[in-house]
C-alpha cells in the first residue's frame, strides 16, 4: 500500500476517506443482514428502466450521476498493487492433503520470505506466529537454509505438528522447533527466551505469519519494534473484522497516530465491525453468479426482517444453517432449511423461543419487487467495489504506525494470486 498519487500526505487522504464515509454510509455501516429492515435500497438513487445488471453489466461504465461520483471517489482514493507474478518453478513440497488454495498461498509466502530475508542478510532464523499444524515451516525447512521456531495456540496444532514431524519429517528435528505459546503484545522477553534456548547462536530473525487474524498482525507489528534482533517482518494480515473492541473503540484500529488525530474530531461510528468487515470480505462478483449473490442477500434480509417484526433476534443451530448452493435460488426451498438451520429468540426474554412460521415468510418474500432485486444486485456491486478501497485504508494505516516508529522501509506487496486466495497482501518491513 503507498499513498494514491493525488494526495500530499496521510493527513489529507484519511480526510477525504472519512468525508466519503460519512456520505456512503448506507451502503456499508449495518450488517448487510439488515439491508431491508433498514431500507438502505431506497437510497440507491438510479433510473433501472433501461438497466440489466444481471447481464453484461460493467458498474465502472454506467452513465449515470449517483455511480459515478462513487466511482470517481473510489479511483481516487484506491491504490493499484504491482501484479502477481506466477513462478512454475514453484512447488508445494509437503505430501499432505491440502486444497490447492492452501498449497499456493505456502509454497509462495515460504518463497516470499526466503526472497526478502535475503535483501535483509542478517536473519538465519524464521520465527512463525500461529504455525498450525507446520506445513509452512516443514516448507521453508525444505526450500530454504533457515532454522524455523513455531509458535502455536493450539494445544491440539502443536501435538499434531509434532506428531507429523516425528513421522514425516526426522530430518528437520534439529532445524524446525514447535512451541505451544500464544502470542500477546508483551511477547517479546518470551520469544527472546525460546530463540536463545532453541537457538543459541542466532544473530537475527524473521518474524512471519500466514493468516495473522485479527490483532495478531499488529501484534506482531509491535513485538518487531520492540526486539533489537527482529530484522525482517513478512506478515499476510486476515479477518479485520475481529479485532478487539472495547465500549465500541478498537484497540488496534485506528493505529497509527495520525490517523487517530484526524479522527479525534469526528465519529467514529463508521470505523466499525461492518466497515471492517467489507474489508475483509473477498470481491466475489467474478467467481459467483450475481443471480445467486442478490438471492442469498435478500432471502436472508427476509429472515431479519421476520425477526424484527417479532421482537427476536436469529440465531443459528449449525454453522452452515442454509445450504446454498444445493436450493437453485428458490426461496421455498431456502425456507425449508431456514427453519431447521436458524431459530427465533426473543429480545425481552432469551429463555424464550417463536416458531418461524413459512408462510409468514413467504409472504414477506413475495412482496418483494423486481426493482429491488436490481437495487440489491447494484448494492453487491458498489460493495465490490468498496472492498479493496476499505482494505488498503486498514493496511496503509499500519504503514504509517510503522513509519512513525522509525521503520521507512515497509510495503504490502501482492504475495499471491489473488484469484486463488482472495486474502493476498503481505506486509514487508526490514530495520
Amino acid at each position: 500500500m503507498a499513498l494514491p498519487s493525488c494526495f500530499e500526505g496521510p493527513e489529507e487522504y484519511f480526510e477525504q476517506f472519512y468525508s466519503f464515509l460519512k456520505k456512503y454510509e448506507y451502503l456499508y455501516n449495518f450488517p448487510n443482514t439488515d439491508l431491508l429492515v433498514n431500507n438502505s435500497l431506497e437510497k440507491i438513487e438510479i433510473d433501472f428502466e433501461e438497466i440489466d445488471v444481471f447481464n453484461d453489466f460493467d458498474i465502472r461504465n454506467l452513465k449515470c450521476e449517483y455511480t459515478k461520483d462513487i466511482i470517481e471517489n473510489l479511483n481516487k482514493l484506491g491504490v493499484r498493487y504491482e501484479e502477481f507474478k506466477e513462478d512454475e518453478s514453484l512447488e508445494f513440497l509437503i505430501d499432505v492433503p491440502l486444497s490447492e488454495k492452501k498449497k499456493h498461498e505456502i509454497a509462495y509466502l515460504a518463497n516470499e520470505i526466503n526472497n526478502f530475508c535475503e535483501i535483509v542478510e542478517c536473519c538465519d532464523t524464521i520465527v512463525d506466529f500461529g504455525s498450525g499444524l507446520g506445513y509452512l515451516d516443514e516448507q521453508l525447512f525444505k526450500t530454504t537454509d533457515y532454522n524455523v521456531l513455531g509458535l502455536e495456540c493450539s494445544e491440539t496444532n502443536y501435538i499434531a505438528a509434532k506428531k507429523r514431524q516425528r513421522k514425516y519429517h526426522s530430518d528437520s528435528v534439529q532445524r524446525v522447533k514447535y512451541i505451544k505459546y500464544t502470542i500477546k503484545p508483551n511477547s517479546h522477553t518470551n520469544i527472546q527466551e525460546f530463540l536463545n534456548d532453541k537457538f543459541p547462536n542466532s544473530t537475527g530473525f524473521c518474524i512471519t505469519g500466514l493468516h495473522a487474524c485479527a490483532d495478531l498482525t499488529v501484534d506482531a507489528i509491535d513485538i518487531f519494534l520492540k526486539m533489537e534482533h527482529a530484522r525482517a517482518l513478512v506478515i499476510m494480515p486476515c479477518c479485520y473484522h475481529r479485532l478487539m473492541s472495547e465500549n465500541g473503540r478498537f484497540k488496534n484500529f485506528p493505529l497509527s497516530n495520525t490517523l487517530k488525530k484526524t479522527y479525534e474530531d469526528h465519529d467514529l461510528k463508521y470505523l466499525s465491525v461492518p466497515f471492517l468487515r467489507l474489508a475483509t470480505q473477498p470481491p466475489n462478483v467474478e467467481t459467483e453468479k450475481l443471480e445467486d449473490l442478490v438471492f442469498n442477500l435478500l432471502a436472508r434480509a427476509v429472515l431479519q426482517v421476520y425477526a424484527r417484526e417479532h421482537n427476536c433476534r436469529l440465531k443459528r443451530n449449525k454453522r452452515k444453517a442454509v445450504r446454498l448452493k444445493s436450493l437453485e435460488n428458490n426461496f421455498e426451498a431456502y425456507v425449508a432449511d431456514a427453519v431447521n438451520g436458524f431459530k427465533l429468540i426473543h429480545n425481552e426474554n432469551a429463555q424464550t423461543e417463536e416458531k418461524i412460521v413459512k408462510d409468514d415468510l413467504l409472504l414477506i418474500w413475495r412482496q418483494i419487487t423486481p426493482l429491488t432485486f436490481k437495487k440489491a444486485a447494484m448494492f453487491v456491486l458498489l460493495q465490490n467495489c468498496m472492498q479493496p478501497v476499505f482494505e488498503n485504508f486498514v493496511l496503509y494505516d499500519r504503514l504509517i504506525y510503522l513509519k512513525e516508529n522509525g521503520v521507512d522501509q515497509c510495503i504490502f506487496k501482492k504475495t499471491v494470486n489473488d484469484k486463488i486466495s482472495p486474502r493476498s497482501l503481505a506486509l514487508l518491513a526490514r530495520k
